[in-house]
Parts: structure tokens; C-alpha cells; sequence
């Protein structure tokens, strides 16, 4: 009993404590409207339930609270904002420029990289790897995506006519070569010996979901607890893989850097240009220009590298497996595209070309409907540095900002039939008649999505040369797709269609 009492009076010191130092924020919060929290907890229980339920469970908060409200994750204030016109301000404002804390738990496997981190670090290394996923780099990956969609379509040719199959399977084994080729910039034969490979394919959307549980459920941010877990294994056994796998690519690059180096035939020669000169290069790969920027430390570098492999690979591979479901669900849009595809490279399968995709504003709406509808970030958080005013709140510092994309690209405010699929919402007509930023799946400001202009070419390249060989169909329907959030909105019964080959 005495122990009992000696805890509680512990915790009960520890709260006050707490209350007392953070007067000033949580007198804020009280002006921001939001659900009754507990003491400790905050809302925290309010979200333990399961994927498909979290969507429910924010979507009922913005139509209890409004476009802006609070939620408490524990003591971590957050502070949702969906307004179009806050969100363009909050985004593009220097002082909602840091992640938010919820990414930690990212960071914990990717290192603060280019995709879970802030800050100085980030931008130094965000500017060396730009080059790579600029527009005239990617113009030099056309080969490699056409030679790689090949072989994928191939492995589709040998499938049972009729027979519903998941298409990520392969689609992403796909992607995931691509982005060895290209951003990596290895061979095919050193990509295809690379260690654990095919295992981080494999589990790379089951290490976002450990993520993501680890972001929402208030136990597992515990480490104690974590540790205790399955999940804890998982990651371990994952963050092994992910090292030597970069620790090979890192290998490669070296080797290839020093060769060039040393030799007076090669096109680059290293010894005649200065880092800078090096970086504009659209030679190098990603790695070679973290190699040569000397910005990273050797773990920074292996972190790095994996960022850049499966921030590229899977995300690209769930857009275009989701648009090729899209057209198996909504046969009129699959026969429209098609038209047009053909319109523009007519029947005959041949490569894609930039100039090809610029052919094809249909194709580039259905693009964007897919991502309005599944966005690869389903949640933005950002940290507050400094106390700043939007509409009728002011938001304090030290609280994060919660930009919920999913919800704001299906606000019945802004889109009429929210959740349908409707390509034609991106016409020159309509889109005259919306807010520009009730739309922003690649984020806005400095800290936008760095790979948009690569996995838009890359998606197109393999929807064309996938609709010109096959037609779709799926025994599903689409007012029945199950959708979570797990970083990004997806599907929870994976991308079912039945493939017939096109004569």
C-alpha cells in the first residue's frame, strides 16, 4: 500500500510539475476547440483503435471542431488545421519548417535524413541530392524505366488469362530495380546481387506500419514497452538488413568513383572538377554525390541511402498499382485512357518518351485524382518554433501542426462527391473553380516532396506501356475498398485485377 501511495504521489508531483511549466501552452490551448482530454493520456485512447477506424475517428473530430482543433497525444499537443488557405500559410512559413515528433520514430530507422529529418543536416543533404530528381536528370532514366517495364510485362504475359491477381507484387519489384539503376546507380548485375534485396521489398510496407503504430499508439512510444514487442524484432531484423544492404550499394559507388578517378578515359574525371562541378553532374547517382559532397558521416550515409531506395521504390509502386485498380474498378475511364494512349503512340508497344507523356492531359488527370484520393502522406506533422496567428486561433509554440491531406483532398467543402473517382475534377474547368491548396499531395514549401517529377514520369511510363498490352477487370467493387492510413492512404485488400491481353 505504502509502495502505491509513494508512486502516486510521485506521478501526481511529476504532473503538477508539468502543468506548472507549460502554463502558458496549455492556456492557449484552451482557446482552440477540441474533445475533453485526460490527465497523462490526453486523447491518446481515442486512437488506439484499428487502420481502417483512425480515418473515421479524425474525420469525426473536423466535423465536431471544425478546420482547426486540438487533440493531446499524451503531452504533445497537436493541432490539426485543414483550412486551404491556413495550410498554404502554415506550409510556406519559416517558422513550421522542423518535423514534427511523431517522425522520431522514423528517424530511429532511417536516421534525420532527407525524409524523417530538419534542420540543417536535412537541407545540406536535400540540396546535394536534388540534381537526381530534377527534369533533366530524369529524362536520362527513360531508358531504364522502359527496359525494366519490359520485363515486368512480361512476367504479366505468363499470368492465367481471367485469374484476379495482386499486381503490386511485381509492379514494386519493378520500381525497386529502377530505383538501383537510377538513383543508385548501379548495373543491373550489381543490383541484382545485392544482399536482402528481395527482403526489403518484401517488408518494406510492413516497417511503415510499425512506424505509423508507433506514431498513433501512446504504449508503444513507451521503449520499454516497445522492446517488449514483436515489433521491436521486426525492426531490428530489418535495420540489420537495411545496413548491409546500403553498405553494399556505398561499396559499389566507391569503387566506381575511385576507377573513374584514376582513369584519364572515363567522362568524368574527378581529379579535374570541383565539388560543386560534381554535384551539377547529371552523371552521378544520389550516393555519388553524398560520397562527394563529404557531408555525411559513414552512418549518415548508409541512412541516407536507404532513404533514398524506399522512398523512391514504394511509393511509386502503390500509385501505379493503385491507378492500373482504378482503371480495373471504372471501365469507361480504362477505355478513355486507352483512346488516348493509343491516339497519341498508337497500338504497338514501344517505349515512352517525355514527349509521349506530355501527349496525354487525360492520363495526367487520373494521375492526380489517384493521389488526391490515396495520398502518400496521409498526415503531415511540423513543430511550432514560434507562437503563430491563423484565421481567428493563434497557435503557441512548442505544440505540432497536424495537416491531414487524406481528409482535406475528400472535404465535401471543396470536392463535390468527395469520395468518388472522378478524373474530370482536374480539367482546366474545374479546377478554375477550387482552392488551389484544397489539393497538395507533394506538401507545399521547403520541405515538398523532392521525388514528384520522378515518380510521376516513372507511374505514367509503366500505366502506358501496362494499358497499351492488357486490359483490366476486378471482381471487386469499389464502393466496398477497405482504406487505412499507415504513412500513406492505401488499400488494405491489396490491388486485385484479372489481366487480358489486348489484341
Amino acid at each position: 500500500m505504502w509502495a502505491i501511495l509513494v508512486v502516486i504521489t510521485l506521478l501526481l508531483s511529476i504532473w503538477l510539475q508539468w502543468i506548472h511549466k507549460n502554463r502558458r501552452l496549455l492556456g492557449m490551448a484552451k482557446k482552440i476547440p477540441g474533445p475533453p482530454a485526460l490527465p497523462i493520456l490526453g486523447n491518446a485512447l481515442k486512437f488506439m483503435v484499428q487502420p481502417q477506424e483512425f480515418i473515421k475517428i479524425i474525420n469525426d473530430l473536423l466535423m465536431e471542431y471544425g478546420d482547426v482543433l486540438r487533440v493531446w497525444l499524451g503531452t504533445d499537443l497537436n493541432i490539426l488545421v485543414s483550412n486551404p488557405e491556413d495550410v498554404k500559410l502554415l506550409l510556406t512559413n519559416n517558422k513550421i519548417n522542423v518535423k514534427g515528433p511523431q517522425y522520431k520514430y522514423m528517424a530511429d530507422v532511417l536516421g534525420g535524413g532527407i525524409l524523417s529529418g530538419s534542420g540543417t543536416p536535412w537541407r545540406k543533404h536535400r540540396k546535394v541530392a536534388a540534381p537526381n530528381y530534377g527534369k533533366r536528370a530524369i529524362e536520362n532514366y527513360t531508358d531504364i524505366f522502359n527496359r525494366e517495364t519490359d520485363l515486368l510485362l512480361q512476367k504479366y504475359a505468363e499470368t492465367p488469362k481471367g485469374e484476379e491477381i495482386d499486381i503490386y507484387k511485381y509492379i514494386v519489384q519493378t520500381t525497386s530495380y529502377i530505383v538501383c539503376q537510377t538513383l543508385m546507380g548501379l548495373t543491373r548485375k550489381e543490383m541484382i546481387e545485392l544482399p536482402h534485396l528481395q527482403y526489403l521489398i518484401d517488408e518494406s510496407p510492413r516497417l511503415y506500419d510499425i512506424v505509423f503504430d508507433r506514431m498513433t499508439k501512446w504504449y508503444l512510444q513507451l521503449d520499454l514497452v516497445f522492446c517488449l514487442t514483436q515489433y521491436y524484432k521486426q525492426q531490428k531484423k530489418y535495420i540489420r538488413c537495411m545496413l548491409e544492404f546500403s553498405e553494399s550499394i556505398v561499396k559499389h559507388r566507391m569503387e566506381k568513383l575511385n576507377f573513374t578517378k584514376q582513369s584519364q578515359k572515363e567522362t568524368i574525371n574527378i581529379d579535374e572538377l570541383t565539388v560543386e562541378d560534381s554535384i551539377n553532374s547529371t552523371q552521378l547517382s544520389v550516393i555519388d554525390r553524398f560520397i562527394l559532397s563529404e557531408e555525411l558521416d559513414p552512418s549518415e550515409l548508409l541512412q541516407e541511402t536507404f532513404t533514398v531506395f524506399t522512398s523512391s521504390q514504394e511509393a511509386t509502386a502503390k500509385i501505379t498499382s493503385t491507378v492500373l485498380l482504378m482503371m480495373a474498378f471504372h471501365p469507361e475511364c480504362q477505355e478513355k485512357l486507352y483512346t488516348e494512349i493509343v491516339s497519341v503512340v498508337g497500338k504497338k508497344d514501344i517505349p515512352i518518351t517525355e514527349d509521349d507523356i506530355k501527349q496525354m492531359p487525360y492520363l495526367d488527370m487520373v494521375f492526380k485524382e489517384v493521389i488526391r484520393l490515396f495520398p502518400i502522406a496521409g498526415l503531415l506533422q511540423r513543430t511550432i518554433t514560434e507562437d503563430i496567428t491563423i484565421s481567428n486561433s493563434t497557435l503557441p509554440a512548442g505544440a505540432s501542426l497536424i495537416i491531414p491531406m487524406y481528409h482535406m483532398h475528400r472535404d465535401p467543402k471543396h470536392w463535390q462527391n468527395p469520395d468518388a473517382f472522378d478524373p474530370e475534377r482536374f480539367n482546366p474547368e474545374n479546377m478554375k473553380t477550387r482552392n488551389p491548396y484544397s489539393y497538395i499531395p507533394f506538401s507545399l514549401g521547403s520541405m515538398d516532396c523532392l521525388g514528384r517529377y520522378f515518380a510521376a514520369k516513372l507511374v505514367k511510363t509503366i500505366v502506358i506501356r501496362f494499358m497499351q498490352n492488357f486490359k483490366l477487370a476486378t471482381f471487386q467493387k469499389y464502393e466496398d475498398l477497405r482504406i487505412m492510413i499507415s504513412i500513406s492512404a492505401t488499400t488494405m485488400d491489396g490491388f486485385p485485377a484479372a489481366l487480358t491481353r489486348r489484341v
